[in-house]
């Protein structure tokens, strides 16, 4: 077996520990070098050898078994960083998911009827969790509360925020839930929505640390008059969809929940009609997915809804986020959706129950 036969057997059965070969030779072409380095080599020598020149090269030679050395032990430090970094990330998935699952239960009814009250919720997150919250809740055989909030933020700690808002509005604890009061004859009875605004802004500012705020509407439906009032604290403008077929923004802003100790809020009043709705919806509608990509704002949404008027329940949300996708060129939204819907039926038109 001859030098060239040695390298070549050696590169084949040990292929996980390099081996640097020099190749001493009385030989000198040119087709006799090439011959070696495919076979092997790494360097070569022509006989007679000075000794200067070998230990430079041998010199040579340790310097790149070190180098390879140190990568390999690089390479080792960075695979095991690797899977330190999936081990972590699959642990927050599992997080992420548990945490959209927490979120997803907050809503306990998207559709349902009371009379001829329809209410329909919508939340639609950008990401695994979110900032937007919808609800409502019975308050005894008379009252309807009900609410929109939207957490400034999307990460984990603006969707934990929504868990603590949603909190506030339990409809299994009614001991728990801020938009009721108890009389002392042991009478339930609902607060006023701008009462509501300002104890969560209270509690927001001296009981809670964080750095989000968040926009907000509260309020309350009388279901024998018909009579509706909402307060305001930075959220996008309700609109009124009149039995005529109108569009109008109403209600009275103020400063966002958790900015200001001396932010005030109001009540709007409203009498909603029979045929007529109220639409409740996040900025996620006017200034994100379907504002930005139609360039109209919350003048945009009319034509959205428009659409969607002679829909109710599951019906209603599947076309409002199927036309929000649409608008978006099923790009992922940018911000997340919500949105509560209140429809006081006309005669004939089918609520929620009964919608496909």
């Amino acid at each position: 077996m001859n030098g060239l036969d040695l390298c070549y057997t050696l590169r084949q059965i040990t292929p996980d520990r390099y081996i640097y070969f020099i190749l001493l030779t009385s030989r000198s072409t040119k087709a006799e070098m090439l011959y070696a380095f495919q076979h092997g080599a790494d360097d070569f020598l022509s006989k007679p050898i000075a000794a200067i020149e070998l230990h430079a090269r041998v010199t040579a030679a340790a310097r790149l078994l070190d180098t390879q050395r140190k990568l390999k032990v690089k390479n080792r430090q960075v695979k095991a960083a690797l899977r330190k970094t999936q081990a972590l990330n699959n642990a927050m998935d599992k997080d992420l998911i548990a945490a959209q699952q927490l979120q997803t239960a907050l809503i306990h009814n998207r559709h349902r009827s009371f009379g001829r009250f329809d209410f329909t919720a919508l939340v639609e997150n950008a990401g695994r969790v979110g900032g937007d919250l919808a609800g409502f809740f019975a308050i005894g055989a008379t009252h309807i509360g009900f609410y929109n909030a939207d957490v400034s933020g999307h990460d984990i700690s603006a969707a934990m925020l929504t868990v603590r808002i949603a909190g506030f509005f339990s409809a299994e604890a009614f001991g728990q839930n801020i938009a009721v009061k108890r009389l002392e004859t042991g009478q339930i009875c609902p607060r006023q929505p701008h009462d509501i605004l300002q104890s969560i802004n209270q509690i927001m500012l001296k009981d809670l640390t964080t750095d989000h705020y968040l926009t907000m509407i509260s309020g309350l439906l009388d279901l024998t008059s018909g009579r509706l009032c909402f307060a305001q604290a930075g959220h996008p403008y309700p609109i009124l969809h009149a039995k005529e077929g109108t569009f109008h923004h109403i209600g009275r802003d103020s400063l966002p929940i958790g900015i200001s100790q001396t932010a005030r809020f109001q009540d709007h009043h409203l009498q909603l009609a029979l045929g007529e709705r109220l639409i409740l919806y996040s900025d996620g509608f006017s200034d994100g997915a379907y504002g930005q990509n139609t360039a109209r704002g919350k003048e945009g949404l009319q034509p959205l809804f428009a659409r969607v008027q002679h829909l109710h329940g599951p019906a209603l949300t599947h076309s409002i986020l199927k036309n929000i996708h649409a608008a978006c060129d099923q790009t992922p939204l940018v911000d997340d959706l919500s949105a509560l819907i209140i429809t006081h039926r006309a005669a004939g038109a089918s609520g929620p129950e009964t919608s496909a």
